[in-house]
């Protein structure tokens, strides 16, 4: 008879508990432990021992707000010019532009008020200092550019043509080129440097209006035989002139409008693209777009993503 002390029994036992437990090891996967990031912002309550884990949480750039401690503002404005800007029945001046700069001023603490002048008096006025700023549905361009400062573009926009609504001859811009065509412009605009490309005799095709609204009447008058307008500019001059005149051909061009300020006023114009980009991400600008350009066709990108302002 083979006698087992105690000792034995419990070595040995020991052994076969280890042999089970390797081979319950070997048979069943270890289980992949699961990490909870954490999200960017915390509580005074979290665990440190989420620290410990030294995962990078994403981090966004705070935009510094200036406060302008409710300094008043002179906004210049050509106010012929819906629905950037006009004077509604009640005298007062409304459109895109003047929602836009109120929205920034409530961020900025500042109270801006419009003052009409004509287009082409309005980058002297703010150069003068007669105008703090001017919003007029300014085009972007490297001439202006020498005169004034932009601030970051806040629409993209085309230009279209605009004729009688017996027009048949006149399709699409190339058409200009076949014939002494007489084309209407606001005077001071991107217009009518872009139509002096398009027509065979720039000076004796291309006729300047002081507005917008005097080169339509041209074109009713049959002064003109076309005007070109902005995109987002016709339809309300269509709605104005209902059976009268007619869009033709495609959109041309490819402009940013920007806030004109004076030349190195570094101060206004850094508060005014802070309080724009602030407008812009809160959807204050698409909700203002899709105000002034509700019912019209074809509509401007009304989420914003191409401009400056989305990169």
């Amino acid at each position: 008879m083979i006698i087992f002390k105690r000792s034995h029994f419990i070595a040995w036992l020991a052994v076969a508990l280890i042999l089970i437990a390797l081979t319950a090891c070997q048979s069943s996967p270890t289980p992949t432990p699961t990490i909870v990031i954490a999200p960017p912002t915390r509580t005074a309550s979290t665990s440190s021992s989420m620290a410990s884990l030294a995962i990078p949480t994403p981090t966004v750039t705070p935009i510094i707000i200036p406060d302008l401690k409710g300094r008043a503002l002179k906004v210049g404005s050509d106010t012929s010019y819906p629905p950037f800007e006009s004077i509604n029945d009640k005298k007062e001046v409304v459109g895109f532009d003047v929602d836009l700069v109120n929205e920034i001023c409530k961020r900025l603490n500042c109270k801006a008020t419009f003052v009409s002048a004509d287009f082409d008096t309005l980058l002297n006025a703010v150069s003068n200092q007669i105008f703090d700023l001017s919003a007029s549905g300014w085009t972007i361009t490297d001439e202006r550019a020498k005169k004034v400062d932009f601030g970051l573009p806040y629409i993209q926009n085309t230009q279209m043509l605009l004729v009688r609504s017996d027009e048949t001859r006149i399709k699409e811009p190339e058409d200009l080129k076949t014939a002494p065509y007489i084309v209407a412009v606001q005077f001071g605009t991107t217009s009518a440097a872009t139509m002096k490309k398009f027509v065979a005799d720039p000076a004796k095709q291309v006729k300047e209006y002081p507005d917008i609204v005097a080169a339509v009447q041209a074109l009713l008058n049959k002064q003109a035989d076309v005007v070109v307008v902005y995109t987002f500019a016709a339809f309300d001059l269509i709605d104005q002139n209902k059976g009268k005149v007619k869009v033709t051909g495609k959109q041309f061009g490819d402009d940013y409008l920007g806030i004109v300020f004076r030349k190195g006023d570094a101060e206004l114009k850094t508060a005014f693209d802070a309080g724009l980009k602030i407008v812009y991400q809160d959807g204050t600008w698409s909700k203002l777009c899709d105000k002034w350009w509700k019912d019209t066709l074809p509509k401007p990108d009304c989420s914003g993503k191409n401009l400056p302002l989305a990169k």
